[in-house]
């Protein structure tokens, strides 16, 4: 379901804050008014959360991950039990943050926002929330897509980019989980996420895949491709790829996002050209269309996720819009796609 949606174009984003910190709050409010958004409530605890937030329905709630009493996946878990509209958690940059964030999006968060530390200040975070939420107008349309044919079923490549952003952690998630692993074919994950958080999102995609998942080394330290790994792009880095290996390394933010789906994707068309599959799915911006469209002209199968089951169709949406979607599916659809092209074998 497209929840990102349902303000006219001039209207303020609503937004609930849920934190324990009043400091926390009164910063957070002053930033997000100054961007225009509009903060309509400033909560203390998950118990505060669940008596006010359906009855004002904000487009957006950012809740913090650790809070006293009632916690923030509990409040999520209770909160999805009468609200669907969009939740982001806010997350302490620490290995127990992070192991609560999956928590919280297995209660039913969508997406989450780090928290300042000693290298990102609040500015940073407004800056990339803002630029990663913005809610739209009517659900798009997406163009018409072949369904599983003969032309797709015929294709067999040899390695595998996805690429996500807002939206991502939880349907990463939930394709990881649909598939069956081992893959026979290398397969890059690059989520827009900040460093600190990849490592225990590649452990936790291994464990909803049955099979090792892998953070890319983020001092640099190539990875071969002969074993199949399924890597996760380090957070704050781009993700290389040739032929052979692949590596992270440091560089210039791309559409405002390290690492970028198009770093990986101009490296990956190079190395495997026709035999390459891309899969784009939920995120906003357009990071991905870019190098979706070389890869398409290349001969290379590229599939978009539809709004049916994106949280945002804006990276799927922008690769579709420029012609290079060979098909658009949901996430269901996918995942038979994607458990063929890990197997090299013929799709259903």
């Amino acid at each position: 379901m497209d929840r990102v949606q349902g303000r006219g174009a001039g209207q303020p984003v609503r937004v609930i804050i849920v934190d324990d910190s009043t400091f926390f709050r009164y910063q957070m409010r002053a930033r997000l008014t100054a961007r225009g958004w509009r903060v309509v409530a400033s909560l203390a605890s998950g118990e505060e959360a669940l008596s006010q937030v359906a009855g004002i329905n904000p487009d957006l709630v950012l809740m913090d991950v650790m809070m006293p009493g009632m916690g923030g996946i509990a409040a999520v878990r209770e909160l999805r039990k009468t609200w669907t509209g969009t939740l982001f958690m806010m997350s302490a940059h620490t290995e127990q943050g992070a192991r609560a964030t999956w928590q919280a999006i297995d209660a039913g968060a969508d997406d989450f926002m780090a928290k300042p530390d000693p290298e990102r200040s609040l500015d940073d975070m407004v800056g990339q929330l803002v630029a990663r939420f913005h809610p739209g107008g009517p659900r798009p349309n997406a163009p018409s897509s072949p369904g599983m044919g003969s032309d797709l079923r015929a294709r067999r490549p040899r390695a595998l980019v996805i690429g996500a952003s807002t939206g991502g952690p939880r349907a990463l998630s939930r394709l990881f989980e649909m598939l069956k692993g081992p893959p026979q074919i290398p397969i890059f994950v690059v989520q827009h996420m900040p460093g600190g958080f990849t490592r225990s999102f590649a452990d936790r995609l291994g464990a909803l895949l049955g099979s090792p998942v892998m953070e890319a080394p983020p001092d640099g330290s190539p990875v071969g491709l002969s074993g199949a790994p399924v890597i996760v792009a380090a957070g704050g880095k781009h993700l290389r790829v040739s032929a052979s290996r692949c590596w992270c390394e440091d560089g210039e933010r791309r559409h405002g996002v390290i690492p970028s789906v198009d770093v990986t994707l101009s490296d990956a068309v190079g190395a495997f050209g026709s035999d390459l599959g891309v899969l784009i799915l939920t995120g906003m911006g357009e990071d991905g269309a870019e190098g979706s469209l070389k890869a398409h002209q290349s001969g290379a199968t590229v599939v978009v996720e539809s709004p049916e089951s994106a949280l945002v169709w804006g990276m799927p949406g922008a690769a579709a819009a420029v012609g290079a979607a060979d098909a658009v599916w949901p996430l269901e659809q996918i995942a038979e796609w994607v458990q063929g092209v890990m197997r090299h074998e013929r799709h259903l």
